[in-house]
């Protein structure tokens, strides 16, 4: 199947349902140079098989670090000397099989580099798919600090299900970025994830590839909108001492939900937010804050942030409203009614 996708005048053309060798075969340009991004962990289980779909190609490949968020100022850096080799009178792929982090690097580079060359994404996982929609790619110093972007989207988006259905230990943070499309963008969808994943057992077992094109519509229309809830809350936790206690899905996933519950005291809301958390942790996602972890100096850090960039607003689940700053007050009774909940279910 094929989808084509838009944002402002940047096209993509998405394909999926295919043998991913098949796939690439029908559009795949003659004596292009392939360079591949990707992590370790990747490199690893799928080497042979992304050798393989690009049987006549000279292929060079860039392995960057495995965390999140290894598109950062050294990663780029070294991937920079890594390319000065490359003559300029060739054309090249690059193509970017790996997390988000590596969507975004390659994203950035292919349109800063001197090399000529056309930018593909091959995604493991959904979370990378989901990346690799935004145009906006980006190099940060650190996860709280973006420091450079271009916008970009790949010519070309390959998933291959049986790749990601390799990836059952990240099942939990695939659907989050669902749950997050549904929560800012589609009430609807979110009860329709509720329903197809009441539990772990039919997380684990089903598969999410029929709601691709959903997602790919809700994305086309309100991409950033998805991705910015909840990202100040999440870059909150690495200024906070003993943040390190949490992983970055973690930072990411809590975030999310610390501003859906600052969100909910500030708007009236019929939403059943104590029946959602259940469900949360019936899936398995952890949801406790570190005990050893400052709220206090956690709050203000988020204070702090917000004072570049206003925090996003749902004037009803799955509707965008207008944004706005937020208060001490709010906050402290957003984190309150936060742990009164967890500590019920």
């Amino acid at each position: 199947m094929q989808l084509t996708y838009q944002r402002q005048d940047l096209t993509t053309q998405i394909t999926y349902g295919k043998p991913l060798a098949r796939s690439i075969e029908d559009v795949l340009p003659d004596n292009r140079h392939v360079i591949i991004l990707t992590n370790q962990r990747y490199y690893d289980q799928f080497f042979q098989k992304i050798q393989q779909a690009f049987p006549t190609n000279d292929i060079d490949w860039y392995i960057a670090r495995n965390q999140l968020y290894c598109n950062h100022l050294e990663e780029m850096t070294e991937f920079l000397q890594f390319l000065g080799r490359f003559p300029s009178s060739e054309r090249y792929l690059f193509i970017a099989f790996g997390n988000e982090g590596v969507v975004q690097l390659t994203g950035f580079l292919q349109r800063t580099v001197m090399l000529s060359g056309e930018f593909w994404v091959i995604p493991p996982s959904f979370r990378s798919f989901f990346s690799a929609l935004v145009e906006n790619k980006m190099i940060c110093k650190e996860p709280y600090n973006e420091l450079l972007q271009q916008k970009n989207l790949p010519t070309h988006i390959f998933l291959d299900q049986t790749i990601m259905q390799k990836q059952n230990d990240g099942k939990l943070v695939d659907l989050q970025m669902f749950i997050q499309a549904g929560l800012v963008s589609g009430y609807a969808f979110l009860h329709q994830l509720f329903k197809n994943f009441p539990s772990q057992k039919q997380l684990h077992t089903a598969s999410f590839m029929a709601f691709v094109e959903h997602m790919t519509r809700l994305y086309e229309t309100q991409a950033l909108a998805i991705t910015s809830y909840g990202t100040i809350f999440e870059k909150a936790f690495y200024l906070t001492e003993n943040g390190h206690l949490l992983s970055a899905y973690m930072k990411r996933f809590l975030g999310l939900l610390l501003q859906l519950f600052w969100n909910l005291e500030i708007n009236d809301s019929t939403f059943r937010v104590e029946n959602f958390m259940v469900w949360l942790k019936k899936l398995g996602y952890p949801i406790e804050l570190p005990e050893q972890l400052s709220i206090s100096e956690y709050l203000e850090n988020v204070l702090t942030l917000q004072e570049d960039q206003k925090l996003s607003v749902l004037s009803e689940i799955g509707e965008t409203g207008a944004s706005c700053f937020a208060n001490e007050k709010t906050m402290i009774r957003a984190v309150e009614r936060y742990q009164k909940i967890i500590s019920k279910i």
